[in-house]
């Protein structure tokens, strides 16, 4: 039997580019949401993920966040919280959803005032840059040592990223588990951990303990 491919750990970071775009109220707000790029839209929505944290925000992305702390409009920023990005298979549709919850919340509660003036939300586009590390693994016992030592961003690349931008139908770590190290209940039970309830170092950690139990 042949041994298997090894896995390279990735490592990345963003960098952030102006759009020039800014909203100072809902009806500026959705409009320009249904006009920028995908990469404005993914940024948004899950830069949060790609920091370092424990604990998860209480709006875990920037439009909720926005909503709230400059609008006042809590409901709909709990609206937009509840959106789980990790639920939708591309982002456009992940825009549909964001326009229908702003679009819905208009139709029933009164247009609120716009925000103070330098409080605009800014729509920003994330360039992820991708580098290799010096980081592989081959069994198990390697890979959770492996997980133990990497940035949290290579969590956030193999994991968070490699769903959505790279449109692939699961992470990088369950395809890995499942097709080369033949661990097929095992990539299950990471596949099916949802990425939008945990921040990376928290995942990180639930990982590493279902491949021990496994060992």
């Amino acid at each position: 039997m042949a041994e298997p491919q090894p896995f390279r750990f990735f490592e990345c970071f963003a960098l952030i580019r102006l759009t020039g775009r800014r909203a100072k109220d809902i009806l500026e707000l959705l409009e320009i949401i249904k006009l920028v790029s995908k990469g404005s839209i993914f940024h948004h929505m899950h830069q949060y993920f790609i920091k370092p944290s424990i604990v998860p925000p209480e709006f875990p992305n920037d439009f909720a966040g926005w909503v709230a702390d400059s609008l006042g409009e809590e409901n709909l920023a709990e609206g937009l919280a509840n959106l789980n990005p990790f639920e939708f298979e591309n982002i456009e549709d992940i825009r549909s959803e964001l326009v229908r919850i702003v679009t819905e919340h208009l139709k029933n509660y009164p247009m609120p005032r716009p925000c103070q003036s330098g409080r605009e939300f800014m729509f920003n586009e994330g360039i992820t840059i991708v580098l290799p590390t010096d980081i592989v693994a081959a069994t198990l016992h390697d890979f959770a040592r492996a997980l133990r030592e990497v940035d949290q961003s290579s969590i956030y690349f193999h994991f968070y990223e490699a769903r959505l931008r790279l449109g692939k139908e699961r992470d990088d770590f369950s395809q890995y588990v499942d097709e080369c190290l033949e661990c097929p209940g095992l990539a299950s039970r990471i596949k099916s951990m949802d990425p939008y309830m945990y921040s990376t170092e928290v995942l990180r950690e639930k990982i590493i303990r279902l491949i021990e139990e496994v060992l």
